[in-house]
């Protein structure tokens, strides 16, 4: 039996069909790895921007409770932001003490609003919307701090426990 080396049914490579599944395929799986390359980063960025508004949060909440800041309002300096003005925070103060001597329990929550940037949905470009977070912590102040003297300020000007 004589066969022939360059005969038509002989298996020697891949078929033009072969090869673009393969690149299809491979291609596919490229574009799969890619788009979790993209949402990790998107959610690492989403995380980072948390812990910045966290952070800035609790060290605002920090200076409110220890006495340190004057205002109970006000604009957030934000490093590296440029919108420094749309960082907005406000205090609730509350007065849980029992009784009108001695030290005072004080409840103190601060709001803080940011911008939050998002693709909007089918628009091709960003928007901008205000989120905010609500931070909470209680406060034993002793006569001579300023926060208790603060606090009975606002006391005799709200007469009540809230101010």
């Amino acid at each position: 039996m004589v066969t022939l080396k360059d005969s038509p049914t002989s298996d020697h490579g891949f078929t033009l069909v072969e090869l673009v599944m393969a690149v299809a395929i491979i291609s596919g799986a490229f574009l799969t790895i890619l788009d979790l390359r993209v949402k990790a980063l998107d959610d690492a960025f989403d995380y980072n921007n948390q812990r910045l508004v966290n952070r800035l949060a609790r060290e605002k909440l920090d200076e409110v409770a220890f006495g340190l800041a004057e205002n109970t309002s006000g604009n957030l300096e934000v490093p590296g932001k440029s919108s420094v003005g749309d960082w907005t925070w406000n205090v609730e103060i509350f007065d849980e003490s029992t009784t009108d001597i001695g030290p005072r329990t004080l409840m103190v929550t601060l709001t803080l609003e940011y911008p939050s940037v998002y693709s909007g949905q089918g628009s091709g470009r960003d928007t901008e919307e205000i989120e905010s977070v609500t931070l909470s912590t209680r406060v034993l102040t002793q006569e001579g701090d300023a926060l208790y003297d603060y606090a009975g300020q606002l006391i005799d000007m709200t007469g009540g426990g809230e101010f």
